[in-house]
C-alpha cells in the first residue's frame, strides 16, 4: 500500500489484494484502521458479505482543506463507510462531521470516550521534579501539528527565558501534505529555538526525562496517543482547545488549553508554567496520572469491541 499515494491502479491492486486475502482466510470479522484500509478494505470485505468495522482515528487533512484530492477522498469515504456494519470515531467533533458529510449514518458510529485508550500499567508515574524545563513535542513533523506557531511562541518566551528551547520527537514526514521540510528543522535548529531528537521505538524514556513537559498545538486530532501517554507519565501538557486534544487536560489543573494557530496564546501558556513554584508543578504532573486513570484506561476500549464481536453471532 502507497500510505499517500494517489495511482488509481495501484489503489485498486491494493483492493483485490485484500479480497483475495479476505477470500482465502474467511474471516468472521474485520477492523480497519486508518484512511486506506477504511475504503478499500471495507469495500472487499462488503463485497464478500464480510462484515467489518472503520476506525476513523482522526478526520486530518482531507476533511480539513478543500481541492480535488480532498473532495474524491470524501466520496470514496461516504461511499465505503457507509456500507461497514459500525464506525469508530474518537471524539464527538469527528462524529458529527462524518454525519453532516453523510459519510456515516449515527446509527453506525460508536465514540470511544478514551480514544484508542492505553495499558495505564505500561505507563507508570514518573517524578517530574527538575531544576530546568523542557518542552517536548511528540509528533510528525507537520505544519498541521502546529509546528510553525510551537517554533514562533519559543522566540517569545526566549525574550524572557534566553535558554529554553523546544525538543522535537517525531518522523519528519515530506511525502505528507504540508509537511516540516528537513531543511526548515535544520534551519530553526541552527537558529536555536529547536532541537530535532530524531525518531525512537521507545518514546516513554524520553517523554519520561524529569522537567519534561508535552506541548502540542495541533489543528486537528482524533485523540492524540502522545497526550494520553504523557498524562500517564504524569507530564503537564500546553495543547489546542481542540476536540482531540483538549481531553488530556483540565485546564490550569494538569496543564493549559490554547486556541489552535495562536503563538501568542501558547508562549503565554509557556511563560504561566515557567511561573509556577515546583509545588505547583507537582500538583500539575498528579493531576496528569489522576486524568490518565480516570479517563484513558484501554480495558473500556476492549469492552466495545468486545460487545461489537458478541453482536454478530
Amino acid at each position: 500500500m502507497e500510505r499517500t499515494g494517489t495511482n488509481p491502479i495501484h489503489d485498486l491492486s491494493y483492493f483485490w489484494l485484500l479480497r483475495k486475502i479476505y477470500k482465502h482466510e474467511h474471516p468472521d470479522y474485520v477492523f480497519h484502521v486508518t484512511i486506506k484500509p477504511n475504503i478499500y478494505g471495507t469495500l472487499a470485505a462488503c463485497s464478500l458479505g464480510i462484515k467489518c468495522t472503520a476506525m476513523v482515528a482522526g478526520l486530518g487533512f482531507a476533511f480539513s482543506n478543500t481541492g480535488l484530492k480532498n473532495r474524491l477522498i470524501k466520496l470514496l469515504y461516504r461511499f465505503a463507510l457507509r456500507r461497514a456494519h459500525k464506525v469508530f470515531v474518537l471524539n464527538e467533533d469527528n462524529a458529527r462531521i462524518l454525519i453532516e458529510e453523510k459519510v456515516a449514518q449515527k446509527k453506525q458510529i460508536i465514540h470511544l470516550i478514551g480514544g484508542e485508550g492505553i495499558d495505564i500499567e505500561k505507563y507508570p508515574f514518573i517524578d517530574n521534579t527538575s531544576a530546568s524545563v523542557v518542552f517536548l513535542m511528540v509528533a510528525r513533523m507537520l505544519y498541521d501539528k502546529g509546528y510553525r506557531e510551537a517554533v514562533d511562541a519559543v522566540k517569545i518566551v526566549q525574550q524572557t527565558y534566553p535558554d529554553v528551547k523546544l525538543q522535537l520527537l517525531g518522523p519528519i514526514d515530506e511525502a505528507y501534505p504540508n509537511a516540516v521540510s528537513k531543511k526548515q528543522i535544520e534551519k530553526d535548529e541552527e537558529n536555536g529555538w529547536v532541537t530535532y531528537l530524531g525518531c525512537t521505538n521507545e518514546p516513554m524514556k524520553i517523554m519520561g526525562r524529569p522537567g519534561t513537559l508535552l506541548l502540542l498545538s495541533s489543528y486537528h486530532e482524533g485523540l492524540n496517543r502522545s497526550l494520553m501517554e504523557g498524562c500517564a507519565l504524569g507530564k503537564p501538557i500546553i495543547t489546542s482547545n481542540i476536540a482531540g486534544c483538549k481531553e488530556a487536560v483540565m485546564d490550569g489543573e494538569n496543564g493549559y488549553l490554547v486556541p489552535p494557530k495562536d503563538a501568542e496564546s501558547l508562549a503565554q501558556a509557556m511563560l504561566r508554567y515557567l511561573a509556577l513554584n515546583d509545588e505547583q508543578r507537582k500538583a500539575m504532573s498528579e493531576k496528569s496520572r489522576l486524568l490518565a486513570k480516570q479517563r484513558f484506561s484501554i480495558e473500556r476500549v476492549i469492552k466495545e469491541y468486545e460487545n461489537i464481536l458478541v453482536g454478530t453471532k
